[in-house]
């Protein structure tokens, strides 16, 4: 009886493999995908990057963010999945949908294979426990085929028909989740409603698993069944039961997933893993963090990045589960409710999705302006126009999701919003003929005008003058909508203080969530401020995540409550203060350990070193160790050079003009230039349009500030790299300046180093004391916010307020 038990069920895995392996061969000979196949290796270049920076070990309490190497996993898998051409079949389909990469031939490779495969469609009867019928739905559904009407045949109704009389356990799971892909009439809810009241009848009331020869792989279907049916009787407290028994019986400290009970089938292994992944996060579960309050323990969706399961060479099947365990995940990070494959729930998938478009709008504005600079035919009018369309279909959007009743509505229309989005290009102008430039003299400043550029500059928009009323003109651009909140963020902070997290931005009493009293410096909670704003109660406060449960909310914001958890200034030596000592590592991501510190010792440092959100030290050894506050304790640090004024030199660049502005004393500053404009200054009341050279940028040393007779106003900057604070403080400037005009008076009162590229609403900063944009393309570089809001203009282009509040992050 025991051997025929063992065939049966190991007859369900060979069947099981076998037929999500049909069409699985990744060929690379198919001449449809070889589109896809020259940024393959960009991708994988990608993936292999984001798991070296965010993999790093578990050091004490330091915690790793996983995000961008999720995303990149994501890119990696749908790439090997397109290589597949032909051969793609309803899970490649599945995963193409929610990674916005397929294509109308690649969704006709994924019919025709369904057609071909699905056993019913083929002209057989149910199949080896619904297997195929449940791939055939999610795949029909997921590039917008009706499973009612499939040439003709109810696929739908065949799944019922089984139903009624499941074949096997399995058969429950799976038909239960292919009926809760959509609404398909009376007899197929009334089919769900049973199937769900037997899975749950079905979870041992001791353990809160299911049973079977694989425990891990069918509580993971269990749980991916039910999260599609959560108005349900019952389902709710199944699946808190369930989550509670993982947790406490096949979560593993690797992040993976085992049944140490079962000797035979119960050890880890990628398939399981990725399926609990998936299923968890399914259940809301948060899979990017430790599911246990433990250093020692790594988080699910690490374990599947660790596993490099979606890198080629792997089995088609394994590659295609992981890519749909994190979308999932992602999905589920960005807001989206229950599974993924719950095409039909309402509003499901709708604040993800609002998120990801909010994203590519600000992504694209972005592109936009780094692309002008390189760009000699781009106008300061057609960037403005460029954006300015990048909002009107970012508002146009934002109000057809709000609108849209399923996810399947939602995840279309913002499909179709990022295709919009992309499509936006910046108009070329015609070369400009050579104009002998014109002398005009205002208020003691002479400028030299090329009428050619500053008409083609203003065309489209009204000038505002600066405080020096100066006569070269600034775009403004009409904003459309409301600006894109997206704040400074990739700050980690530690609580000095009692702190108090709220659900909302509203402070009351019923929103608080979570008090953290004040504690030793070594048990500080440490937090990743995602943004910074202002409430309806008027408080300066963060949005947070805690970096040890995950949870997020919001919290009051400011030097009393947080301070940065990493040091960035020039220490040269620390004493250990973690009880249970440090290590010192021969690499900077903190791997190939040399040896254990103690505590209370003394160590000299040679540099801070930036690494990601993390920073590190390097010791004069050449060792690294890490560089949180909470476990170290800085006894040295080096006095900066910086803080005395640096001289003012004459710039000399080509191209278009750089100009050097006066000291505050009135002197005059001399500039050569080769092109367009030369500004000369006599009064130390003017503030210029500075211009400078795309292709030689220049540290701008000593910007005006206003003189004591002009209209002043007041605003205060703070500046962030590298979960660090590089320099805060207020700045005086003339009424009228832009945000730029401030950055530049703050750099010169604080002796940072600043450069920068463009003018007005071209203005593009390239670096702040070393820390420099990447190329074009590439999402390295300084971020700006005025009052927790980031603007739809240029900081050469944004009018400053009295009080207002400036913020720059550096994003890398």
């Amino acid at each position: 009886m025991k051997r025929k038990k063992f065939l049966y069920w190991f007859s369900i895995v060979l069947g099981i493999f076998l037929i999500f392996s049909s069409g699985g061969n990744s060929s690379r000979a198919d001449a449809a995908s070889r589109a896809d196949a020259a940024s393959r290796a960009d991708v994988a270049s990608a993936y292999n990057y984001g798991l070296t920076k965010a993999k790093g070990p578990k050091i004490n309490s330091e915690v790793y963010t996983v995000s961008d190497a999720v995303d990149s996993a994501i890119s990696a898998g749908l790439a090997e999945i397109a290589q597949k051409g032909p051969k793609i079949d309803a899970w490649d389909a599945t995963c193409l949908v929610f990674g916005d990469r397929i294509t109308d031939s690649q969704a006709q490779y994924a019919y025709e294979s369904i057609l071909k495969n699905n056993d019913f469609l083929s002209g057989g009867s149910q199949g080896l426990n619904g297997i195929s019928d449940v791939s055939a739905v999610n795949g029909l559904v997921a590039i917008g085929k009706d499973p009612t009407n499939v040439n003709g045949k109810n696929l739908v109704a065949n799944i019922v028909k089984d139903a009624n009389n499941p074949a096997s356990a399995y058969s429950i799971v799976n038909d239960l989740e292919a009926l809760s892909t959509g609404s398909y009439g009376q007899a197929s809810e009334t089919a769900r409603t049973s199937l769900t009241k037997k899975l749950i009848g079905m979870q041992d009331q001791k353990t809160g698993l299911w049973n079977g020869f694989d425990k891990v792989d069918y509580t993971a279907r269990a749980i991916l069944a039910l999260s599609m049916n959560t108005n349900q009787p019952g389902v709710a407290d199944a699946l808190n039961t369930a989550v509670k028994a993982v947790i406490n019986h096949f979560y593993q400290k690797n992040g993976g997933f085992a049944d140490s009970s079962n000797t035979m089938y119960g050890a880890e292994n990628a398939y399981n893993d990725v399926t609990m992944t998936n299923a968890l996060a399914s259940a809301g579960v948060n899979v990017y963090a430790p599911l246990k309050d433990k250093t020692d323990y790594i988080a699910p969706v690490q374990r599947v990045l660790d596993q490099h399961l979606v890198s080629a060479g792997n089995h088609a099947m394994l590659i295609q589960q992981a890519t749909l365990a994190l979308e999932q995940a992602r999905f589920t990070r960005n807001g989206g409710k229950g599974s993924i494959f719950a095409f039909n729930q309402t509003d499901a998938a709708k604040p993800g999705e609002i998120v990801n478009i909010k994203d590519a709008a600000i992504a694209k504005k972005r592109s936009i302006i780094r692309s002008s600079i390189s760009d000699p035919q781009a106008t300061a009018a057609a960037v403005n126009d460029a954006i300015n369309l990048v909002d009107k279909i970012l508002v146009t959007y934002l109000s057809k999701l709000r609108a849209d009743s399923t996810s399947s509505a939602a995840i279309a229309d913002r499909a179709a919003g990022v295709k919009e989005l992309n499509n936006v290009t910046v108009s070329h102008a015609a070369p400009a003929t050579p104009v002998t430039p014109a002398t005009v003299t205002n208020n003691n400043v002479t400028v030299v005008n090329n009428p050619a550029s500053s008409s083609s500059a203003s065309s489209s928009s009204s000038a505002t003058s600066t405080s020096s009323s100066s006569s070269v003109p600034i775009s403004t651009p009409t904003v459309s909508g409301k600006p894109v909140k997206k704040a400074s963020h990739r700050s980690i902070v530690y609580a000095l203080t009692t702190v108090k997290l709220y659900r909302s931005s509203n402070f009351t009493k019923s929103n608080l969530t979570k008090t953290y009293k004040k504690r030793a410096r070594i048990n500080r909670p440490m937090f990743l401020v995602i943004s910074q704003q202002t409430n309806k109660q008027g408080h300066a406060i963060y949005r947070v995540k805690d970096m040890n449960s995950g949870k997020t909310g919001y919290t009051l914001s400011g030097s009393k409550y947080f301070a940065h958890a990493y040091y960035s200034a020039k220490v040269t030596r620390i004493k250990v203060i973690n009880p249970k000592g440090i290590n010192e590592y021969g690499k900077v991501n903190l791997t190939s350990k040399k040896r254990h510190v103690k505590k209370n010792a003394s160590l000299s440092v040679r540099k801070v070193v930036n690494y990601g959100l993390y920073n590190r030290m390097q010791l004069t050894n050449g060792r690294y160790i890490t560089a949180n506050k909470k476990l170290i304790l800085a006894t040295k640090i080096k006095k900066s050079s910086q803080n005395t004024r640096p001289s003012t030199p004459t710039a000399t660049t080509t191209g278009t003009s750089t100009s050097t502005p006066p000291t505050n004393s009135g002197s005059t500053a001399t500039t050569a230039t080769t092109g367009t404009t030369t500004t000369t200054n006599n009064s130390p009341s003017a503030t210029p349009t500075l211009l400078v050279a795309l292709t030689n940028p220049v540290a701008l040393t000593n910007p005006v500030t206003p003189s004591n007779d002009a209209k002043t106003i007041t605003t205060t900057i703070s500046i962030h790299a590298d979960g660090a604070t590089i320099a805060s403080g207020s700045i005086k400037v003339s009424s009228g300046a832009s945000a730029f005009d401030a950055l530049q008076a703050f750099a010169q009162q604080q002796g940072l180093a600043l450069t920068y590229k463009g003018s007005g609403a071209t203005t593009y900063v390239t670096g702040i004391n070393g820390y420099n944009a990447g190329p074009a393309g590439t999402m390295t570089g300084w971020l700006y916010s005025v009052n927790g809001t980031v603007p739809d203009s240029s900081m050469g282009a944004y009018t400053l307020k009295d009080g207002d509040s400036i913020s720059m992050t550096y994003n890398k």
